[in-house]
């Protein structure tokens, strides 16, 4: 009976890919998923910037982050901007097991992961969207790879919206924002943070500095997607 009324609903509500909008039985066609700016090599080994040629630090990075490594799935651009755009802020949280299968062939940056864990949304936010975008990846990760996952952070001042922020306004627009909020013991432990995309690296930076203060030994980072130029 449940699988006649799931055929019943598809025949009156076909699905259609979230990003162009065509009929796939997918919430992402293969052809945008196809379409996106993947990253590869040369990259800075740090922070994971699309670069001319290797190196161990970029100039955006070098003596600047917390954390140890970054990597990101794709440039923030094109259909891979749109679909996080529907991840988001309309409510595509099947895209969180797209972005998790795809995500998880950089895992191997990231040996010494132990955890993995994600950056907090403000109560507020999560409220009125219904769900952390960055929680859903993260759950999507450790399942595939058999890490714990959990929370670590809470955020506790409703900052004002990074994306509205110049890059210097964001380093300290989230000072102090974040605490360690004691739900997972990661001294001596290496945290894998989640978020969806890789600006200018403030707020992760400051999310680093936390997990680092609670006793972690390194912290890395992967995100859906990053901007390539900052």
């Amino acid at each position: 009976m449940k699988d006649t009324f799931r055929g019943f609903l598809d025949l009156l509500f076909p699905a259609r890919c979230r990003v162009c909008g065509v009929f796939s039985k997918n919430i992402l066609c293969s052809s945008c998923l196809d379409s996106f700016s993947f990253i590869h090599p040369p990259i800075c080994k740090r922070c994971g910037k699309p670069c001319n040629i290797e190196v161990d630090f970029c100039r955006d990075c070098r003596n600047r982050y917390k954390f140890s490594t970054v990597r990101s799935l794709g440039c923030y651009e094109g259909n891979l901007k749109t679909a996080i755009h529907e991840f988001k802020y309309r409510n595509a949280r099947g895209l969180a097991k797209v972005f998790g299968e795809a995500m998880v062939d950089l895992m191997n940056n990231f040996e010494e992961a132990e955890l993995v864990t994600y950056v907090p949304l403000s109560r507020k936010k999560q409220l009125k969207r219904g769900y952390n975008q960055a929680q859903l990846v993260a759950k999507e990760i450790a399942k595939i790879t058999n890490l714990p996952c959990g929370s670590t952070l809470t955020r506790i001042v409703e900052e004002v919206d990074q994306a509205k922020l110049s890059c210097e306004q964001r380093g300290r627009n989230v000072k102090g924002v974040f605490v360690f909020n004691d739900k997972k013991n990661i001294s001596g432990k290496s945290p894998l943070l989640i978020d969806d995309v890789f600006t200018t690296g403030s707020t992760v930076d400051e999310c680093s500095k936390v997990l680092l203060k609670a006793g972690a030994k390194k912290v890395f980072v992967l995100t859906v997607a990053r901007v390539a130029n900052i």
